[in-house]
């Protein structure tokens, strides 16, 4: 944890507004994640906007779609962790699908239900393979060969750090009482 009073701001208003850029700040530009999340942003909005109006789902609905031509037969908790996406997510995702026939579901083992595209799923998946690829094409335009593989590789290695983030999450929830938002902040219950 870093030390609370490096973050004092060093000029406030008489109006209780910090005026100065704090010491103790990131540097958007040297902070993996929040590059990582810029970029995951630009991606899933940008997706979910150019989806929408070419083929009337989502990126999330896209995920699920790309995701099912991988892994046939996989179970909505499998699709949660191979796309890394939260259970309601995928559900409201997974139901939108099969209310369009383009995924349907089996039962399998234990109550489970096992999910599979149908034709019309994989000729969505067909139309929409393109436009995905496009959209890589273009992210990768101003990369050498190289630096996709190594970047690929980077992103590969930072998914295996998974658990260990997992582990620290629980770790200072556990150790630390919930602090309450500064009085004045309309983020809060938001």
């Amino acid at each position: 944890m870093s030390n609370p009073t490096a973050s004092t701001p060093q000029h406030v208003d008489d109006e209780g507004r910090v005026t100065d850029r704090l010491p103790d700040r990131i540097d958007r530009d040297s902070y993996t994640p929040a590059l990582v999340g810029l970029v995951s942003n630009m991606l899933v909005w940008g997706g979910s906007r150019v989806f929408n109006h070419l083929f009337g789902v989502g990126t999330n609905e896209w995920r699920i779609i790309s995701a099912l031509g991988n892994h046939p037969g996989s179970s909505a908790s499998e699709l949660c962790e191979v796309l890394g996406i939260n259970k309601s997510i995928a559900s409201i995702s997974i139901n939108t699908l099969m209310e369009r026939r383009l995924i349907t579901g089996k039962d399998g083992k234990r109550g489970s239900r096992l999910l599979f595209l149908t034709q019309a799923g994989a000729e969505m998946h067909a139309q929409m393979m393109p436009v995905a690829m496009e959209r890589q094409r273009i992210l990768h335009r101003r990369l050498e060969p190289e630096e996709i593989r190594v970047l690929n590789n980077a992103l590969r290695k930072m998914l295996d750090a998974k658990e260990d983030l997992i582990r620290y999450e629980a770790e200072v929830l556990a150790s630390t009482p919930r602090t309450d938002p500064p009085e004045g902040d309309e983020s809060a219950g938001a």
